[in-house]
């Protein structure tokens, strides 16, 4: 059976978060298409909870909503030696405020074949308070603790309007109702 024959990545433009990459795809019957790709460095975000298993919420102004709205401390792993991990801790401390003694990868995806983007979910645990410092350009209104199931139920309600972060804390309710993680 033949395969199909990919061509190399041109470089099309470069940006600061976003590049676009393009490439000829030769398919079995002979026909070739171009494909896009969109690449970003990798993007972490953390469930972080208090020893009252309250999940640690941000109230944040992004550009493109127009107002403000909840997501999880998280950003990009994109600093030199960055890892995911370490990315999650800096963003947790400097979004929410806080560093974790206890922080745990709970799955990395990968949203599409074409957006060259992986994205890695952590569990933190073991906080204590040392005070955020947002980068330029973060407008964090509060930062507050919510019940789990509160949180779900805003994931589910539409009150938390990131589908990525409803996801998330919906998926973590599902394995955590599977026995496939357990709150320390």
């Amino acid at each position: 059976m033949k395969k199909a024959k990919f061509g190399k990545l041109k470089p099309k433009y470069k940006g600061k978060i976003f590049s676009i990459s393009q490439r000829e795809i030769t398919f079995p019957d002979g026909v070739t298409e171009t494909y896009e790709y969109c690449k970003r460095a990798p993007s972490v975000s953390v469930l972080a909870f208090n020893e009252k298993n309250e999940i640690l919420m941000i109230k944040e102004r992004r550009h493109g909503y127009h107002k403000n709205i909840w997501f999880l401390p998280g950003g990009r792993a994109d600093q030199p030696k960055d890892t995911p991990r370490t990315a999650a801790l800096r963003e947790l401390e400097e979004e929410a405020g806080y560093k974790a003694k206890q922080i745990k990868m709970i799955h990395k995806k990968s949203p599409s074949n074409t957006l060259l983007w992986d994205i890695y979910i952590f569990y933190a645990t073991d906080l204590k308070f040392v005070g955020n410092h947002p980068e330029r350009g973060e407008h964090i209104e509060s930062t507050q603790f919510i019940p789990f199931k509160k949180a779900v139920k805003m994931a589910l309600d539409g009150t938390i309007e990131n589908e990525f972060i409803s996801y998330n804390i919906i998926r973590f309710d599902q394995m955590l109702k599977n026995k496939k993680f357990k709150i320390k």
